[in-house]
């Protein structure tokens, strides 16, 4: 996992959440990954309740007073991850995205996109459901709005690709609330998903669901 630089790097966070040092060297940087990739994975297992930094420490495989180094405590930490969970986030649907051309159909754009969706999900599952459940003590919902925002850009320039097709002309307001339906569903919303939803499932009623909001009825 590499280290992230200034343009999404610790200076948008708040001070108390920003780590106490920066790694110089290349033996500091390796400590920091090896303590940010332990810290994701019991955070992913205990969750933020049962998380603590001696815990990390010795998954990580280094002493309490290394992590204290760079981490002050474990907001600072798990802010830490979540940042780099959503950065990983935004990339992977950005690559996905760079599948789709101004010749693609709608149905088959959106189904690219929520399938991602659904495909980053699965792939970091407990971990999502973790740093979700921290974002109350973090502070840091403005970040990841800022992040949201930015990947809401692409689907509303895919709907202006296709707006003569649309029954929404609005397409500030068909952005809105297809994004956030999207976002709520696949991130679980105020209720959790059904242990018997598969995720192909989800999928088709997504599509329905964005398509038959967005198209004319027949």
């Amino acid at each position: 996992m590499a280290t992230r630089r200034s343009s999404h790097g610790p200076a948008r966070l708040p001070r108390r959440l920003q780590p106490r040092k920066e790694p110089a060297q290349a033996r500091s940087r390796a400590l920091v990954e090896a303590i940010v990739e332990a810290g994701a994975r019991v955070l992913a297992e205990q969750g933020w309740e049962a998380l603590t930094l001696q815990d990390v420490a010795v998954r990580a495989g280094v002493s309490p007073g290394s992590l204290y180094q760079y981490f002050p405590d474990k907001a600072a930490l798990v802010a830490e991850v979540t940042e780099r969970q959503s950065e990983r986030e935004l990339a992977f649907h950005l690559e996905r995205f760079a599948a789709i051309t101004p010749d693609t159909s709608l149905e088959d754009t959106l189904r690219l996109m929520l399938r991602a969706v659904v495909d980053f999900q699965r792939r970091e599952a407990a971990l999502f459901r973790a740093t979700l459940d921290a974002l109350q003590h973090l502070g840091r919902y403005q970040q990841l709005a800022a992040r949201a925002h930015e990947a809401a850009r692409g689907l509303r320039a895919v709907l202006e690709l296709h707006a003569a097709r649309l029954a929404v002309r609005d397409l500030d307001l068909a952005t809105h609330v297809c994004a956030n339906a999207i976002h709520s569903l696949t991130h679980d919303g105020v209720m959790p998903r059904p242990a018997t939803l598969d995720d192909e499932t989800l999928l088709r009623e997504l599509e329905r669901l964005v398509l038959g909001y967005l198209l004319p009825r027949p």
